[in-house]
């Protein structure tokens, strides 16, 4: 025997290619921490805490300028689910609104995970959110 590996012929469609491996290599992976896992366990406590700012009232409702934005808003744009769901990100795209830059970078922040690790919006924020930097785009472009 060569010891080399016959050529791999193509899969069948719709089958699923499995990777063999040795039983104890398994268990090992099993076994061990995900990586950054191990770096959480050694974060002080309160960690998290610290890098979030403290929570305001408005966190939980509209401000009467979020409200009088969103009505301004054609009646198709108006981001109904992230109202509801998280109005502290409507009060802050109302607040940034009228500056184009900073509308079309608080948006797309919020969009985007620049920061790594975010967990993200439900399918329909986020679609809301991405019509209304449609929306801004084509505003500051016109």
């Amino acid at each position: 025997m060569s010891g080399q590996q016959p050529p791999k012929l193509p899969s069948p469609f719709g089958a699923i290619d499995f990777e063999v491996t040795d039983f104890d290599d398994a268990r090992r992976a099993l076994n061990e921490l995900p990586a950054g896992v191990v770096q959480v366990k050694t974060m002080r406590p309160g960690y998290w805490t610290d890098q979030r700012r403290q929570p305001v009232a408005t966190d939980r409702a509209l401000t009467g300028a979020a409200m009088d934005w969103v009505i301004s808003l054609p009646p198709a744009l108006r981001p109904h689910a992230c109202c509801e769901q998280f109005p502290r990100v409507i009060n802050v795209v109302a607040a940034a609104w009228d500056d184009p830059a900073n509308s079309l970078q608080v948006l797309d922040h919020m969009i985007n995970d620049y920061r790594g690790g975010r967990r993200g919006f439900p399918e329909t924020v986020t679609l809301e959110l991405a019509a209304l930097l449609a929306h801004k785009k084509a505003q500051s472009s016109g």
